[in-house]
C-alpha cells in the first residue's frame, strides 16, 4: 500500500511539473513558424497586399461593394487639386497573384514600383462629377478654394470666408468623403503647420481647425455637425488626426505616442511604438476597451526574438531592431534585425503573425520582404 501511495505521489509530482514547464515555456501559447510566405490568399493577408501596394501614394476613402475608392496623394504645394481612382477586389487580386511565387520580396517590389501607366487594371480615374459623395476641389493660387459637388460651384478664400489667416502655400489632400460631407487635410510647406477643412456636401456649413485646437473644438461641440463624416470606429466612437472622440459625450481620447494604431483606427497594440519591441507576451486592445481604460485584450501572443533566430539559422547575439510595418485587425508584420557577435547584423526578416484563424494561438511566416 505504501509503494502504490508512493508511485502515485510521484507520478503526480511529475505530471504538475511538466504542465507547468510546458505553461512556462509559452505561457500556456501554442507559437507555430513556417519558413516563407503564405502559400494561400485570405481577407486579412489581401487587405495587406493592397495596403503596401499603394502605400503612402493613395489615401483610401471608400469600399462598397468590393470596389475600393481612393484619392491621390498630393506630396508638394504645386499639386493643387483631388484627383480620385478606384478599383475592384477582383483586379487587385489578380494584380498581385505573382506574390506568391518563390520571391515575393520581388514581387512585391516590383508591384510598388510599378509606374502609374503599368497599374492601369487598378488605376481607373473617376470623375467627380458623376459622384455623389467626391466633391471636385481645387486650391487657386493662394488660399482660395473652388469647390463643386452636387451641381453646387463656388469659389472663396479660406483666410476671408472662416476668418483664419491661412499661409500661402499648402499641401492638400482629402482626409473623408461620404455621403455627409468631406474634410480636407491642410499642411503648410514651410512650418509643417496642419489645418483640417471641414464642409457638408449641400455646402451649408463649412469650418476650418488648426490641429492643435481640434480638442477644443470637439469638447464645445463645434464638430457636431461633421460627425457623420468622421472614419467611425463604433456607434459612438469616431476617429480623427490620432484622436477618439465620443460623439454622444464629446469627449476626446488621445492615443499615446507608445501605441501603434491598426489601419482601420479600430485596434491599438500597446507599446508598439517602442525600439526595439520588448520580447514576451505582446496584446492587442480594441480602441473603445482602450479609452475605457480596462485590461480586456483583443489578442495576446507571444515574441520571442531568439527561437525566431534559431529558426532562421542565423548566429545572432540578439535584436538590434524590431517595429511593426503593417497592423490591422487579425494581420501584423514586423521587422526584425538581429545583431552579429562582433559588428554588423546576422540577418533580417519580416514576421507575418496571421491571427485570422486562432488569436491566442497564431502562425508566424518568416520571409524577408524587404520591408522596413
Amino acid at each position: 500500500m505504501k509503494r502504490n501511495t508512493k508511485f502515485f505521489l510521484v507520478l503526480i509530482c511529475a505530471l504538475l511539473l511538466f504542465a507547468c514547464g510546458k505553461n512556462a515555456e509559452k505561457g500556456g501559447r501554442k507559437v507555430t513558424y513556417q519558413i516563407g510566405f503564405p502559400t494561400e490568399d485570405s481577407p486579412e493577408l489581401s487587405e495587406f497586399l493592397r495596403s503596401d501596394i499603394w502605400g503612402y501614394q493613395a489615401i483610401l476613402l471608400s469600399e462598397e461593394e468590393e470596389t475600393f475608392i481612393y484619392s491621390e496623394r498630393n506630396m508638394n504645394v504645386n499639386e493643387n487639386k483631388i484627383n480620385y481612382f478606384q478599383h475592384t477586389l477582383s483586379q487587385l487580386k489578380e494584380y498581385y497573384e505573382p506574390v506568391f511565387s518563390d520571391h515575393p520580396n520581388k514581387v512585391l517590389y516590383n508591384l510598388f514600383h510599378q509606374e502609374k501607366q503599368k497599374k492601369m487594371n487598378l488605376h481607373h480615374e473617376i470623375d467627380s462629377e458623376e459622384e455623389k459623395t467626391l466633391p471636385d476641389v481645387t486650391l487657386e493660387k493662394g488660399d482660395v478654394l473652388r469647390m463643386k459637388i452636387n451641381g453646387k460651384d463656388i469659389s472663396f478664400s479660406i483666410s476671408e470666408k472662416l476668418v483664419k489667416s491661412m499661409p500661402d502655400e499648402l499641401i492638400m489632400n482629402i482626409e473623408e468623403a461620404n455621403e455627409s460631407g468631406f474634410i480636407l487635410h491642410l499642411k503648410d510647406e514651410k512650418t509643417r503647420e496642419v489645418y483640417y477643412f471641414f464642409a457638408l456636401n449641400d455646402l451649408s456649413e463649412m469650418d476650418i481647425f488648426q490641429d492643435t485646437e481640434l480638442a477644443d473644438a470637439i469638447e464645445q461641440e463645434k464638430l457636431k455637425p461633421y460627425y457623420p463624416i468622421l472614419k467611425k470606429i463604433n456607434e459612438s466612437l469616431s476617429f480623427i488626426d490620432y484622436k477618439v472622440i465620443h460623439t454622444k459625450t464629446h469627449e476626446v481620447f488621445k492615443v499615446e505616442n507608445q501605441h501603434f494604431l491598426s489601419k482601420d483606427c479600430k485596434y491599438i497594440y500597446l507599446n508598439g511604438e517602442d525600439t526595439p519591441l520588448d520580447e514576451g507576451v505582446q496584446q492587442i486592445q480594441r480602441v473603445e476597451d482602450y479609452v475605457k481604460g480596462n485590461d480586456r485584450y483583443y489578442a495576446e501572443f507571444e515574441l520571442n526574438y531568439e527561437e525566431i533566430s534559431n529558426k532562421l539559422d542565423y548566429k545572432s547575439v540578439g535584436i538590434g531592431l524590431a517595429n511593426i510595418v503593417y497592423f490591422n485587425e487579425d494581420f501584423v508584420v514586423l521587422h526584425l534585425e538581429f545583431d552579429a557577435a562582433i559588428t554588423g547584423t546576422a540577418g533580417s526578416t519580416n514576421v507575418i503573425i496571421d491571427l485570422q484563424e486562432d488569436r491566442e494561438n497564431p502562425t508566424y511566416y518568416l520571409v524577408d520582404l524587404g520591408l522596413h
